[in-house]
């Protein structure tokens, strides 16, 4: 099977984003360069988010429904890591039941730092 090795993202704002991702879904710092252009982060699975700066980037860069999305086990994980985030200082809606046409989900949609959207979300109960 292939396995999904990496993904590297633009953004406006390669520390923010990291501290994101850091303080809310665990990811560590592998590799910087640029004073705050270029961050390797590496999740607890070993995927590898890349982050670039890019001045271009604005929140509506990325496509409407382009997002970043965790998948959690339980809705008891999802509300842990939208305390992470909040506790972190970044926004996000209380985590709901999402319906979006399939298979009813529990989690939250925010806006992350640099011009990203994440999802957080589990199956719902």
């Amino acid at each position: 099977m292939t396995k999904l090795n990496h993904i590297n993202l633009a953004v406006s704002d390669v520390p923010q984003l990291t501290r994101f991702f850091q303080a809310g879904f665990g990811f560590r710092v592998t590799e910087q360069r640029g004073a705050g252009k270029f961050a390797v982060l590496l999740g607890d699975d070993g995927f590898a988010l890349i982050l670039m700066h890019d001045k271009k980037v604005v929140s509506n860069t990325y496509p409407a429904l382009f997002h970043v999305g965790f998948l959690l086990p339980s809705e008891d994980e999802v509300k842990q890591h939208h305390a992470r985030v909040v506790g972190a200082g970044f926004e996000a809606p209380e985590p709901a039941i999402l319906e979006r046409g399939g298979a009813r989900t529990f989690g939250f949609y925010c806006h992350a730092p640099g011009g990203v959207m994440v999802e957080v979300s589990a199956p719902a109960a």
